[in-house]
């Protein structure tokens, strides 16, 4: 079960994840309204926090869930620099974020995250950030993609450790992922791998990443 909650007033999409069997859950990505979150997790069991990369809008909440719940907290520690980075005056504020504790794990390439009878890949797609991860289910055929990939967009790369060629190179890794799959984003609808090769146009070509 995939419950998608769009919260904050950047409209950051928080990604519950629910073994049906076991009733256990993942939690990726709390961001803001953290009260909010907790009420959709408390008729589960939540085993773990995890996060695709260190902005704000996406680790806002971690410290409030984790006092809330005592569960682990797994990020890719390349992206330990950002828990304390405002990206601007204010933001912090502006969102509500709580302090963030640094991650219990590191997640790389090809770690398996298993709730449940449910099992995630993790996928390292830097370039947004210098440690930016996608969470795949290769099971049920879907990604949790963070800022990587919008519905034709992409992650911004002018941040705080942003590199457009290195996200190209992540953008590669997603669209090797069969075309019906399911691509979560951090912002935004839903979109498919498919769908992203035919009109994205940051991956079909039309926009030279040598410009931005």
């Amino acid at each position: 079960m995939i419950k998608v909650i769009t919260v904050g007033p950047l409209e950051e999409n928080t990604v519950i994840l629910v073994d049906k069997s076991s009733r256990e859950a993942v939690v990726i990505d709390p961001g803001a309204e953290g009260e909010r979150i907790l009420k959709e997790l408390r008729p589960y069991e939540t085993v773990a926090i995890l996060a695709t990369h260190g902005h704000l809008d996406h680790i806002g909440q971690v410290g409030f869930l984790k006092e809330k719940l005592n569960v682990p907290f797994y990020m890719n520690k390349k992206d330990s620099f950002l828990i304390s980075n405002d990206i601007f005056p204010g933001f912090s504020q502006m969102i509500g974020a709580y302090p963030c504790p640094e991650p219990e794990f590191d997640l790389r390439e090809g770690d398996i995250i298993n709730f449940g009878s449910s099992s995630l890949e993790v996928i390292e797609t830097p370039g947004h950030t210098p440690g930016g991860v996608c969470f795949y289910n290769r099971k049920e055929g879907y990604l949790v993609a963070g800022d990587t990939i919008f519905k034709g967009s992409i992650g911004r790369t002018d941040l705080p450790g942003g590199d457009p060629q290195t996200l190209m190179r992540s953008l590669q890794k997603i669209t090797s992922l069969p075309d019906d799959t399911v691509i979560i984003c951090g912002h935004g609808p839903d979109t498919t791998v498919g769908e992203e090769k035919r009109s994205n146009p940051y991956i079909t070509g039309r926009f030279n990443v040598d410009l931005w």
